[in-house]
């Protein structure tokens, strides 16, 4: 391992844990991609439009909305 890349995950390390935002939609639709790289080609894209859909929707929630879905850190 370089000096550069200490402190970084590798892509095995965000596969099998995917970074935890504190709010449950955000960590399941992270959750939903960690092994899309095993999983067949013909998965690839539902899966992908389901975490896109599920992100989107977080992103267009109101900040007040938002705040109440989070989970505490």
């Amino acid at each position: 391992m370089t000096e550069q890349d200490q402190g970084q995950l590798s892509d095995t390390e965000l596969a099998i844990n995917p970074p935890q935002t504190g709010n449950a939609d955000v960590d399941d639709a992270l959750l939903g991609l960690t092994d899309l790289a095993h999983a067949p080609l013909a998965e690839h894209h539902d899966r992908l439009a389901k975490a896109h859909e599920a992100l989107q929707e977080a992103l267009d929630r109101d900040d007040d909305d938002r705040r109440d879905r989070a989970e505490p850190t």
